[in-house]
């Protein structure tokens, strides 16, 4: 069943619909009727799974990354900068090569895509069932950056599923991908900022907590 998460968005019902109908034939029913109830991932989620699947040490970089960050905020390590630069770069690293992942496919990657990449990478990094699930490629929902509650160990929330009826985001993924260009390259800039300024958010509520510790 991993394989199927593998599968690109626009194959996905025809290949779990095959797989379903197979075990079906060898008697499998439970498991064939699990595999129909699968929803189609995201562009988003196919891209992150693929990453994980294809590159496991993304997803080590980013979980170990995520940990140290964690142990900061808990006042159980002092490097603070050195820390947030790591988990930044682990996280800027995993959406660069999701947003490949899409492109290799002919999918479009727009700001707000890579800003939901962004988001739920934090909060599978985040989430002890959210992170497994990751590990294996197999995320079926998209999350949202988690608070200041990661470090207390709580769930981070799953991001509303956009109702299927709605038909920009289907035609945005059908989208050919152009040439990189200087619109997309401040989108990335953009986002990359984004994805610091949260980070930073965090350091300075570490260093705040480490200071009352003392």
């Amino acid at each position: 069943m991993i394989e199927l998460y593998q599968v690109p968005p626009s194959e996905f019902v025809r290949e779990r619909n095959a797989l379903a109908a197979r075990l079906r034939k060898a008697g499998r029913t439970a498991e064939a009727a699990d595999v129909a109830r699968l929803r189609r991932p995201t562009p988003i989620l196919w891209a992150i799974n693929r990453v994980a699947h294809d590159q496991p040490g993304e997803v080590k970089q980013l979980m170990e990354a995520t940990d140290a960050l964690k142990l900061v905020q808990l006042g159980r390590r002092k490097d603070v900068d050195a820390v947030g630069t790591r988990q930044r770069n682990a996280l800027q690293n995993f959406v660069t090569r999701a947003a490949a992942a899409l492109q290799s496919v002919g999918l479009g990657v727009s700001p707000a895509m890579l800003r939901r990449a962004s988001a739920t990478l934090l909060g599978a990094a985040a989430d002890s069932r959210a992170r497994a699930l990751l590990q294996q490629g197999r995320l079926s929902e998209e999350l949202s950056a988690p608070g200041f509650e990661v470090f207390g160990g709580m769930t981070p929330r799953t991001r509303p599923v956009a109702p299927a009826t709605r038909p920009r985001p289907a035609t945005r993924w059908k989208q050919a991908v152009p040439t990189e260009s200087s619109t997309e390259k401040r989108a990335a800039e953009r986002e990359a900022r984004l994805a610091r300024q949260r980070l930073q958010t965090l350091e300075r509520e570490a260093r705040r907590r480490r200071r009352r510790a003392e």
